[in-house]
């Protein structure tokens, strides 16, 4: 029994840990976006229909939001300038088998077409904000 404190302790010390150092995070993240500085938020972007998904950054900057997609993915799919919110869910059929279980999908259209980004939820309400439509 007492070997088996310790272990016990250390575990929910390690878990106390991870907890705050993740709230930080968001904090740092909330003020940055709040004070209007430069945030990247790390997703997947896929078209619609289609089961790849490719990594990037979407970027919100005082002079706008921007797509940046890695080096390696040079020819992947884009963000148009023109996109707006559908809706947003959890993963559904096959996106379950590829995507981490906590991530939400936002749906969102323009007139080059439908696409779908992967975002963490305490990530997806500044791209809610800068892709919602006015009004």
């Amino acid at each position: 029994m007492s070997s088996v404190l310790p272990f016990v302790m250390c575990a929910l010390f390690g878990a106390l840990v991870a907890v705050l150092y993740l709230n930080e995070r968001q904090g740092r993240l909330a003020a940055r976006f709040l004070d209007g500085r430069r945030v990247a938020i790390p997703c997947r972007i896929s078209p619609a229909g289609s089961d790849r998904w490719v990594r990037g950054t979407f970027v919100i900057a005082p002079e706008g939001w921007s797509w940046e997609r890695p080096p390696s993915h040079a020819h992947g799919p884009g963000l148009p300038s023109d996109a707006r919110i559908v809706r947003v869910r959890r993963p559904e059929g096959r996106e379950r088998n590829r995507l981490h279980h906590r991530v939400l999908v936002v749906e969102c259209a323009s007139g080059e077409g439908e696409f779908r980004l992967a975002l963490v939820p305490g990530q997806v309400e500044h791209v809610v904000m800068v892709l919602a439509p006015a009004g």
